[in-house]
């Protein structure tokens, strides 16, 4: 996990020009973007573009951007604020066509899982993968993500929820209940 003192440092630069700062800040953290959107949105192109996204805002924001050492939380948030607008797309969609926006499972089920959640043969690891993917996906959409920042991405309570713009105790809450919500899709 990148060094969120270290990503403050390369910010500050950003909001100077450099170039260099913003491709090291790109480089750190696009792949643990692409893995989030991946799995809150099921589609690896869908991931693609929140991944581009987010570092277009990272880029516009760079000189508003205050170092605190929580760059993490600082760019979760902006990339789950656009999962959450892509989510809203597909619902809005899905209800005007009649035909409900479907996830690329597969995408998914070939992302690595945290180690918890990871059995022990590659063929039972794949079929748990594909199992906690379809489970995640039936979870509302602040559980999920919430479930996906916690467990997957690792963020601190406090970071997860300055990533949803919740308190503390909400995030606590979200991730319990989404983790409560997990157990019983998953008997």
């Amino acid at each position: 996990m990148p060094d969120d003192r270290d990503d403050d440092a390369l910010m500050v630069a950003v909001a100077g020009g450099n170039a260099t700062a913003f491709r090291l800040v790109v480089e750190r953290w696009s792949p643990r973007i692409e893995a989030f959107a991946a799995r809150a949105l099921g589609r690896r192109t869908d991931a693609e573009d929140i991944v581009q996204e987010t570092f277009v805002r990272v880029y516009r924001s760079a000189a508003r951007y205050t170092p605190s050492g929580r760059f993490g939380a600082w760019v979760f948030r902006i990339a789950g604020n656009l999962v959450r607008q892509e989510l809203r797309r597909r619902r809005v969609r899905g209800w005007l066509t009649g035909n409900p926006a479907v996830s690329d499972e597969s995408v998914l089920a070939s992302l690595p899982a945290p180690q918890h959640f990871d059995a022990d043969g590659p063929l039972r690891a794949a079929e748990t993968r594909a199992t906690l993917a379809r489970a995640l996906a039936r979870l509302p959409d602040r559980q999920r993500l919430a479930v996906l920042l916690r467990h997957f991405e690792g963020l601190p309570l406090r970071d997860v929820a300055a990533a949803l713009d919740v308190s503390e105790h909400a995030a606590e809450s979200l991730v319990a209940r989404g983790m409560r919500g997990l157990r019983e899709i998953l008997g």
